[in-house]
């Protein structure tokens, strides 16, 4: 979770990168950076019908996935993108068993309506769901399964990791992000922070670094985080434009400091009972003894 969650926070940094004059070459430049997930678009499309319905239509939720250097998580069938190849995700032969990892596979990024209040939810990589099947890479169909949450991406990549994040949620995933964590270490390791530190001191850090004063007096220094930034990520098409991106980090500028929730989801399902409902409802997080 906590090398999902820096997208969180660069995102609203790009809000600064577009006033500070880098000009549309930058513009053009950083938007083609962006690799466009079509592939988990249409298998979201083929099985429109088994997803939930938003409650709140204006309320946002978008779903993050993290991938190491190289490999995708365009929706088990490839993408549009340069990157290729197997998912990040956890699996036998990997030294951890999806089932002693006790690391987020996903972070949930929930903006309600009015923006006065977010959430960001950490999916545990061993959680166990009903994984539903899912077309592979290679043509074939993974079997649905009872199975660590870690393991859909595997079968299936993004869209599958959604389709089984709705069934155990009832929540609609609006967009969807793949985020290179191989790229925001380089973003970490700009910005001074440290490896051990708490993803929530290190959010707090990045979002300042976004909005300080200190951005804007050095543009080139952040355009190169940017640069970086850009290049970690795969999006669905509603979101992989700088325009889109330009929009999510006005929603997060608004969400009043304090107000973002942090929140991971319980390996026991009824304990996160009432989590989930408020999400669905968007009223803010109930409070919890989470990590």
């Amino acid at each position: 979770m906590r090398a999902v969650l820096r997208w969180v926070a660069i995102g609203a940094g790009l809000l600064l990168v577009v006033t500070a004059g880098l000009g549309w070459a930058s513009y053009r430049k950083f938007s083609g950076n962006i690799h466009t997930d079509r592939a988990a678009e249409k298998v979201l499309a083929r099985y429109a019908k088994e997803r939930p319905r938003a409650l709140v239509p204006q309320a946002r939720n978008i779903l993050m996935l993290g991938s190491e250097s190289g490999q995708s998580g365009r929706g088990g069938q490839g993408g549009s993108g340069a990157h290729g190849g197997q998912s990040a995700e956890r699996g036998p032969g990997s030294g951890a068993p999806p089932d002693e990892d006790t690391s987020d596979a996903a972070v949930l990024l929930h903006l309600s309506a009015d923006r006065r209040h977010a959430a960001a939810v950490g999916v545990p990589r061993s959680l166990k769901v009903g994984v539903p099947s899912c077309p592979r890479p290679d043509g074939g169909t993974s079997p649905a399964a009872y199975e660590p949450f870690g393991r859909a991406f595997s079968g299936g990549g993004a869209a599958c990791s959604i389709r089984a994040f709705e069934r155990l949620s009832g929540i609609r995933v609006d967009h969807h992000m793949v985020v290179d964590l191989a790229g925001f270490d380089r973003i970490e390791a700009a910005v001074g922070a440290h490896t051990g530190e708490r993803r929530r001191e290190l959010l707090r850090t990045l979002t300042r670094e976004a909005r300080g004063a200190d951005t804007l007096r050095h543009p080139a220094r952040f355009f190169g985080l940017v640069d970086t930034a850009t290049s970690s990520l795969t999006a669905d098409p509603g979101l992989s434009t700088l325009p889109a991106l330009y929009e999510l980090a006005g929603s997060l500028r608004k969400v009043p400091d304090g107000a973002l929730a942090f929140r991971t989801l319980s390996a026991r399902p009824a304990e996160s009972g009432p989590l989930l409902a408020a999400l669905r409802a968007d009223r803010p997080v109930p409070a919890s003894p989470s990590r």
